[in-house]
């Protein structure tokens, strides 16, 4: 059975014994190094394989508002794949952007060299991203709106884009804090951000139970180790590799027909980059053996409800919402496509999936991306009992005939879209 005290025990080692783990970092390493070692209790085959990063180094960051003609200071986060100012201090007239409905606008040159207060904490659609870039702000101040959040919230660009249009300096500011400049009716903004960028190592740890059939096809289980500036990230994703580590022990008490393969993946908060990278380069095993795909990602909160983003075909979904009641677990099921979740870069390559969640407010979890996202918010039983029933739904995958599992025609071409926009597509195969 999991075990709920056993959850507790790695998510602690993950949050306060190593803490912070930034992509690329040596905490990260560490991680890697101890869920390297746990699954091995249980495994015999476990792999280390390492893809390049960027590796950030932020030495300085501050924002300082002009209000009634003074100055004061905004508590602000970069966001990862941002410019920094290292020639000096940026400052621009304040212009309020509503990104729900500005990008409507046939002309948004009127943003050029001003500090823009993007309400809207993310730019994903690759025209709006363009049109933004082109028009030249000084920098960018993005106000994650779907959290009422007191702290700034630590996000990414994303990173095919950069590539393609180019940055300004993006920071984020906590949503009290944009209310305040707004309704204070602050005039000018001035940035400070510098620090270093330079190419490093993430990884993804691989632990395989190998199936007995040797003909037989292979199920995924995932769950990344990293996590943002100024965040532990128990829940975000330190629950999520204790989870993995439980079914790595649960899973490999009996033999399988099929084999079960376990990867935390490194990187995801640079927008899914390690399973994206594990993908590439296993692209052709994955589509000739690939059965399912299982990802956990933020799914230890003490209150709230289970959400489980399920894109395959109806009677897989049906196979799942059985097996899930009957251990009395239930969920809201949510079939839009997420590119922005270890699942994904699977389904471009064919396989069908779910992303195990728990959110406790509308949006997703209140503490996303921030230092409060700490142990005392998660609940290890909440946590077991999810993973026991993910633990028997793909025992039984395991150990059934090979049966169709895929993903509609219409949600194939979509996803296909999404992954040429946002990752680049096969092109590093």
């Amino acid at each position: 059975m999991i075990d709920a005290k056993n959850i507790y025990d790695h998510i602690y080692h993950l949050t306060e014994t190593i803490g912070i783990r930034l992509t690329g970092s040596q905490q990260e390493w560490d991680a890697a190094a101890y869920l390297k070692s746990q699954f091995e209790k249980y495994v015999t085959s476990c792999s280390v394989e390492q893809f390049p990063v960027v590796r950030r180094a932020l030495q300085e960051e501050s924002l300082q508002v002009l209000i009634d003609g003074n100055w004061e200071p905004v508590p602000i986060r970069l966001f990862d794949m941002s410019p920094y100012t290292n020639d000096g201090a940026i400052k621009g007239d304040i212009v309020f952007f509503d990104s729900h409905t500005e990008y409507q606008r046939s002309d948004l040159s009127y943003l050029e060299g001003k500090a823009v207060l993007h309400y809207g904490g993310d730019i994903e659609v690759e025209e709006d991203y363009r049109r933004i870039m082109a028009a030249k702000p000084a920098f960018l101040m993005m106000v994650d709106t779907r959290y009422t959040a007191e702290y700034p919230i630590s996000n990414s660009l994303l990173p095919a884009l950069v590539r393609k249009y180019g940055a300004v300096p993006t920071v984020g500011i906590a949503f009290k804090d944009a209310w305040r400049l707004l309704t204070k009716g602050a005039k000018t903004a001035e940035l400070v951000a510098k620090g270093t960028s330079s190419t490093g190592v993430s990884c993804n740890v691989i632990a395989e139970i190998k199936g007995s059939d040797p003909n037989g096809h292979c199920i995924y289980m995932g769950a990344h180790m990293d996590s943002v500036e100024a965040s532990v990230g128990a829940d975000d994703n330190a629950g999520g590799c204790a989870i993995l580590v439980e079914l790595a022990k649960e899973l490999s008490a009996v033999p399988h027909r099929h084999t079960i393969r376990l990867i935390a993946f490194g990187a995801e908060e640079q927008l899914s980059l390690g399973s994206a990278d594990y993908v590439k380069k296993h692209a052709e095993e994955i589509r000739d053996k690939g059965l399912f795909m299982c990802n956990f990602d933020s799914c230890t909160t003490a209150f709230g409800w289970n959400r489980i983003t399920i894109n395959a075909d109806p009677a897989l979904r049906d196979r799942i919402r059985t097996e899930f009641r009957n251990r009395e677990v239930f969920y809201e099921e949510n079939r839009n496509l997420d590119p922005c979740n270890d699942a994904f870069p699977f389904m471009a390559a064919g396989v069908p999936g779910m992303t195990l969640m728990r959110n406790n407010c509308d949006k997703g979890r209140f503490y996303h991306h921030q230092p409060s996202n700490t142990i005392e918010m998660l609940s290890a039983e909440k946590a077991a009992q999810l993973a026991q029933a993910c633990a028997e739904l793909i025992a039984k995958m395991a150990d059934g005939e090979k049966v169709t599992m895929q993903i509609d025609d219409t949600t194939k071409a979509d996803v296909a879209a999404l992954w040429t926009e946002i990752f680049g597509g096969w092109n590093n195969e």
